[in-house]
């Protein structure tokens, strides 16, 4: 199945949220009961659905078990009782990237997958536990090719810019270097941390090399607007190997500069970004990686 994925903001909304235990090995059951106790306490409290119900699945977990939150937009104003271990908050707005699953609950994984890709690629990084929202549940159809389910990630903008390659590392190394030189980039200073690690501390990590670039023009004109401009300098491309390949991150200039509020090297942190991320297209393209090896 091919899962479009996008981003948008969810607004704040009054949340009725029920937490409940879901074991490895009875979930359909115990998501089944937890759904019917959410409708059963929203009827009790006299509260007005106003949305589809959710899950959200916390980090914290025991051995074989989840304490998951069951949720349902709802009218505020309601009495609860303490006992039904029920609550209404104020879910504050946040950004989400998002997919929608259609079938039964067994495919969820490769949902999950194409997100975690996609939020990957798209340069955001997740800021937060997943939500499924059962647009279509099993309570309104009879047939699993019918459920409809959202999945929900919150994200936020990740402070690089970044590409995962399936090209081994030596080779992305050297694919970086020559996108960054096409594009006015001098590799000025390279750490090895995996060497380093290696001999100052003996701990093991993966290949993890540093470079630290600079565009001579553009630091030329960073420092006439301001000589503190060398504290920013140089900029840093990271290439190191993840399970599913070799990640390649760029520092963002843009996030760096604007937390210094310093408004004159904008411009000049607007120019670096744009051709950071000229280079890491280019890395992407099929045809640096046929290039390179002719």
């Amino acid at each position: 199945m091919d899962y479009r994925v996008d981003v948008c903001e969810v607004t704040p909304q009054a949340l009725l949220r029920l937490p409940r235990e879901l074991r490895a090995d009875r979930l359909g059951e115990d998501i089944a009961a937890g759904m019917r106790e959410l409708t059963a306490t929203v009827q009790r409290a006299g509260l007005t659905a106003t949305g589809a119900p959710s899950i959200t699945f916390p980090d914290h977990s025991a051995e074989g078990v989840v304490i998951a939150d069951f949720g349902v937009p709802v009218e505020p104003a309601p009495t609860l009782s303490l006992r039904s271990g029920a609550e209404v908050v104020i879910a504050p707005g946040t950004l989400v990237a998002r997919t929608c699953h259609r079938g039964g609950y067994a495919g969820l994984d490769a949902a999950y997958r194409a997100l975690e890709a996609w939020i990957s690629e798209a340069g955001y990084r997740v800021s937060g536990p997943p939500s499924e929202v059962y647009l279509v549940g099993p309570d309104e159809v009879s047939e699993a090719r019918r459920l409809i389910t959202e999945i929900r990630v919150p994200v936020e903008p990740s402070p690089a810019i970044a590409v995962l390659l399936d090209t081994p590392f030596a080779e992305t190394v050297s694919l970086t270097r020559e996108a960054l030189r096409q594009q006015g980039f001098d590799v000025i200073a390279e750490v090895d941390m995996r060497a380093t690690l290696r001999k100052e501390l003996g701990e093991q990590v993966e290949e993890y090399l540093i470079l630290g670039v600079c565009n001579p023009r553009l630091a030329s004109r960073a420092l006439a607007e301001d000589r503190q401009a060398g504290l920013l300098l140089p900029g840093n491309v990271v290439v190191r190997t993840v399970d599913s390949g070799t990640m390649v991150e760029a520092a963002d200039p843009d996030v760096l500069v604007r937390a210094t509020g310093h408004h004159g090297l904008y411009p000049v942190a607007d120019e670096a970004r744009r051709l950071l991320v000229a280079a890491i297209e280019a890395l992407r393209a099929p045809t640096a990686h046929s290039q390179h090896g002719t």
